[in-house]
């Protein structure tokens, strides 16, 4: 099949990653659920932090609790329409006094912000004492052997390892406690996405960081199409959760 044959759903297209994330498993739950399991059922205002076209918010609802999306793209704030508060914001600088919400979360945006350090530093700002950030980024661990032959066979066609947009390594002790924020947890867990058919290897790699072209993209989509029209093939997608207090 020709690349030009090929839909393409590249990451910079709202809900990209969006859809991968939503088909990802740990176990019974997506990584979306995981990040929101460490807010507290107290937490009254929270922040939806860069919050891009993502299923993270509806899991952040519960009685009498206030969510407030944010993020600078307007596409994604369409993408993420369903009542809630959005604001449009860049998230180096938010528009919020500083201690306004009990709890500040974010599914990506701690591995995609420029600065991590000043994405940090706002966080520590809004948060009010005693709140609580979690946030969610790429890992290339915990895998088994079978997860690393997979990802070694499908980074061979990508030409770069397979993971979400992200920066999967970083010293978060340390970056935390350069803002006033304590880790309380830097976990990492197993998740896979499915693959069963072309359309679903089409979905996984359009969600995925760039592979540099659209020939080598359609070669691990073809790979991928292929080894499923056998058996379903579980691609390793390993995420980190990152859980702090101020």
């Amino acid at each position: 099949m020709s690349v030009s044959e090929h839909r393409w759903f590249g990451p910079g297209r709202p809900k990209a990653m969006d859809r991968v994330l939503q088909r990802t498993l740990g176990g019974d739950h997506t990584p979306y659920e995981w990040v929101a399991r460490a807010v507290s059922s107290s937490a009254r205002l929270v922040l939806d932090l860069s919050c891009g076209a993502s299923g993270l918010g509806p899991r952040l609802k519960s009685p009498g609790r206030l969510v407030v999306s944010v993020d600078e793209t307007e596409s994604c704030l369409r993408a993420e329409d369903d009542g809630r508060p959005l604001v449009q914001a860049d998230p180096m600088r938010l528009p919020f006094s500083d201690g306004s919400f009990d709890a500040v979360v974010t599914s990506l945006g701690l591995g995609l912000a420029e600065d991590r350090m000043m994405f940090l530093e706002e966080v520590a700002r809004v948060l009010r004492p005693g709140g609580v950030f979690a946030g969610l980024t790429p890992s290339l661990r915990p895998m088994n052997m079978e997860d690393v032959r997979i990802a070694s066979q499908l980074g061979a066609y990508l030409r770069v390892s397979p993971h979400l947009p992200g920066t999967v390594e970083f010293r978060a002790k340390t970056m935390l406690g350069e803002v006033g924020l304590t880790k309380m947890e830097d976990s990492r867990g197993r998740h896979h996405f499915e693959v069963r058919n072309r359309a679903d290897a089409e979905l996984l790699v359009g969600g995925l960081r760039p592979a540099g072209d659209r020939v080598r993209a359609a070669s691990a989509i073809d790979f991928l199409a292929s080894r499923a029209a056998k058996d379903p093939v579980r691609v390793p997608l390993p995420m980190r959760r990152i859980v702090a207090i101020k």
